[in-house]
């Protein structure tokens, strides 16, 4: 019983790294299940990509788990702290209640204006604000981004729970 759970665990740190590293497409464990629903899901418009996530069935409750979709672009950055405007809008998918995202942005990017005594400029992954959603091994999460943004995603377990002290 515990090696059935160690390997389904690695199996689960796999996909999170995994997740956390795609440059081109975000790149999970395939479920059927999930692949079978994708057709019913908009082709991406003009001007957009469509990133699909798919996870596995976990052998923790699925109510104990959450997956963080983040939003971002690949752009060249200094020493200071940057972060993207833009935020992931939930949307029904009409007729049958399936949810999608689309990522709304203008571009922008916010930043600590620290001076950078070797203004070195390296390229970076800057995110926008993260959206943590339930973790769902039955349907696919479908994002659509504006071309030239990708989508990176995390997955998250949920620890021990605890009393809080009364005081």
């Amino acid at each position: 019983m515990k090696k059935n759970q160690l390997v389904m665990f690695l199996g689960l740190v796999i996909t999170l790294l995994s997740c956390g590293s795609s440059k081109k497409t975000v790149t999970t464990v395939q479920n059927k299940d999930a692949e079978s629903q994708l057709v019913h899901f908009p082709k991406a418009k003009p001007g957009f990509k469509r990133y699909v996530i798919t996870v596995p069935a976990s052998p923790a409750e699925e109510k104990e788990l959450k997956l963080e979709l983040i939003a971002g672009k690949v752009m060249p950055t200094d020493c200071n702290t940057r972060s993207l405007n833009g935020r992931l809008e939930e949307k029904t998918l009409q007729g049958w209640g399936y949810t999608y995202y689309e990522f709304k942005t203008n571009g922008t990017v916010v930043s600590t204006m620290m001076a950078c005594p070797d203004n070195k400029k390296t390229d970076k992954f800057v995110e926008a604000k993260p959206e943590l959603i339930r973790y769902n091994s039955k349907l696919p999460v479908v994002i659509f981004v504006p071309d030239g943004y990708e989508v990176k995603c995390r997955i998250w377990q949920a620890g021990a729970s605890f009393e809080a002290a009364e005081k």
